[in-house]
């Protein structure tokens, strides 16, 4: 999976953006004094910036989401994985269409946004069996499942065992970093 920071709507590279910057200045000085080489340079700014342009929307094509998409979505989901998340409500943080969403959520995470949800709240439901002392019920509706059994279920298809077995397994040893990575 390619970093989310590293999508094709990068803004316009150091390079380019000093020549661009260099045309338009050298332009504005030569209007006065020489107007066709004043024009030649806005020519070269406007071929420039028209490559950036065609390059943006052909690199958008790919379905991918923004990078201010990846972290308002990423915030969206962990600040809200404790209720009922559907899609088209984070969908709609990144003003989207939850088809056209779950598409780049997809092509840029490389998993569905349901499995990011579900993945999310079982890292926190696993947070919580270590913290504290809560019921496995209180944690199931901590972590926005609809009750225990939905939570035991979700959890033993992601981790392969229930969360019962899981917090014992790992409440033995507290002190293992890779705990909450099981």
């Amino acid at each position: 999976m390619t970093s989310p920071d590293a999508t094709p709507t990068s803004p316009l590279p150091r390079d380019r953006t000093l020549v661009l910057a260099r045309l338009v200045a050298d332009a504005s000085r030569a209007f006065d004094e020489d107007p066709d080489t004043a024009r030649d340079l806005v020519r070269r700014a406007s071929q420039l910036l028209e490559a950036e342009v065609q390059r943006l929307a052909r690199d958008q094509q790919t379905g991918r989401l923004a990078p201010w998409q990846v972290r308002a979505a990423t915030a969206f989901i962990d600040q809200n994985r404790d209720r009922n998340l559907q899609v088209r409500d984070v969908a709609a943080t990144v003003r989207l269409s939850p088809s056209y969403f779950s598409h780049a959520f997809k092509e840029s995470f490389g998993q569905s946004a349901k499995s990011y949800i579900i993945e999310r709240r079982i890292a926190r439901a696993k947070h919580l069996m270590l913290t504290t002392r809560d019921t496995l019920a209180q944690i199931a509706l901590a972590c926005g499942f609809s009750d225990q059994a939905h939570f035991c279920r979700t959890f033993g298809a992601g981790v392969g065992q229930t969360p019962s077995r899981w917090r014992r397994e790992h409440q033995e040893r507290p002190s293992d970093p890779a705990a909450l990575a099981a």
